[in-house]
């Protein structure tokens, strides 16, 4: 039999098969549409979706900006008390000489101010309470604590020394006085049982936030590098990846005749005190993404159910499941795109606009923004392998 020849524009192509006995048998089956061609049918219906199209980039940007902002904002909050925590001393420990008889045992000096050069060790010093109190010599009257400490108080504070030498001011006595840093200052000692009064020679007075170590300082003079080889106790600042090691190792370190010191962290703790690193971590929000990946697909489904005729259409001409998924994968790429641009922008403001930090909003908007487009793309790409019928059978569904 013959026929006319198939061309281009036919959605059907016709086989040859050999009978065995020298004649043939046409065949026919349905010509596969080329990828090319449903890639630009689905780029069109996004661009002429209208309504449809508006709907899915708004729900993806917003899908994508809301659990972001939340989760950088409430980032912030937990980075800030982390902040307020550590400058509080939460990485300070104070060691104390042992006890024995009532009677304290010392901290060597040498061994304090050395610890600062140990891996984990961010600052170290010495200090002992001066029996005599002091003023400065232009506040006649005043009284303040004195203490002598090691010449690492100053790098412990972040304090910048002199060739003159300085004197360490607390930023309540720097409140009360008026005294501010860099003023040049003398400082008067009181007389004890055991020693006259003396005065200085001329300081520079030099003010530092004295929180980290405790309240008892608030308000007094601290003199650098003024300590003897032993001190009442040593403050040991340490980073927050190896808080714990150093303090196992302090007290055989400021050991003094074969025993140990007391040392103990400057803030309280117990097993209600918040863990920052474990509640960074376990932060419900950061799993946000999850739901709106999967709102998303919801959403999707929904639209390819509207559309279920308007499937069944390209079904009847011969689109397969490979140039049908392409189609729905590309209108879907045009308007997540779209979407993902919006949402990245549009949670970095708002992130930034109710206070978050810079680089946690990028690092954050930036991974919900990538995960909930993967999710939700590939809940697309499921939906898309779904079979469907042709034409025909959507009537019959009506």
């Amino acid at each position: 039999m013959s026929g006319p020849a198939p061309t281009h524009r036919e959605s059907d192509t016709a086989d040859t098969v050999d009978t065995g006995s020298g004649g043939t048998t046409g065949r026919r089956r349905k010509r596969v549409w080329p990828l090319t061609l449903a890639a630009r049918e689905g780029a069109a219906t996004a661009r002429h979706g209208r309504w449809t199209s508006v709907m899915v980039v708004i729900a993806t940007a917003w899908l994508i900006a809301a659990p972001a902002i939340a989760d950088a904002v409430g980032v912030t909050r937990l980075m800030e008390a982390e902040q307020a925590w550590i400058d509080a001393g939460g990485h300070v420990y104070i060691a104390t000489g042992a006890s024995i008889d009532g009677q304290q045992n010392p901290i060597p000096t040498r061994v304090c101010e050395s610890l600062a050069s140990y891996d984990g060790v961010e600052g170290s010093f010495a200090v002992t309470r001066s029996e005599a109190s002091g003023t400065l010599a232009h506040l006649p009257g005043g009284r303040a604590s004195i203490y002598s400490a090691s010449a690492g108080v100053l790098p412990f504070f972040q304090v910048e020394g002199t060739n003159a030498g300085v004197i360490m001011l607390t930023e309540g006595f720097s409140t009360r006085t008026g005294v501010t840093d860099g003023d040049p200052v003398t400082v008067i000692r009181g007389a004890t049982p055991d020693t006259a009064g003396s005065a200085s020679t001329i300081l520079t007075a030099r003010v530092a936030d004295t929180a980290s170590i405790g309240d008892e300082y608030d308000g007094a003079l601290i003199s650098p590098d003024t300590l003897g080889p032993e001190a009442d106790s040593c403050y040991v600042r340490t980073d927050a990846a190896r808080h714990s090691a150093v303090a196992a190792v302090l007290p055989s370190l400021l050991a003094h005749d074969g025993r140990t010191a007391s040392v103990s962290g400057r803030l309280y703790s117990n097993e209600f005190t918040v863990d920052y690193t474990t509640a960074y971590e376990d932060r419900p929000l950061r799993w946000l993404w999850a739901a709106s990946a999967l709102a998303l697909g919801l959403m999707w489904a929904m639209v390819q159910w509207f559309r279920r005729s308007h499937v069944a259409i390209y079904s009847t001409f011969g689109m397969r499941m490979a140039p049908r998924l392409i189609m729905q994968v590309s209108e879907w790429a045009v308007l997540a795109g779209l979407g993902l641009a919006a949402g990245w922008s549009l949670g970095i403001v708002g992130a930034l606009a109710l206070g978050a930090r810079t680089e946690p909003s990028l690092s954050i908007v930036s991974t919900h923004a990538a995960l909930t487009l993967i999710g939700a793309s590939l809940l697309v790409i499921v939906l898309g392998l779904r079979p469907t019928g042709t034409l025909l059978t959507a009537l019959k569904d009506r």
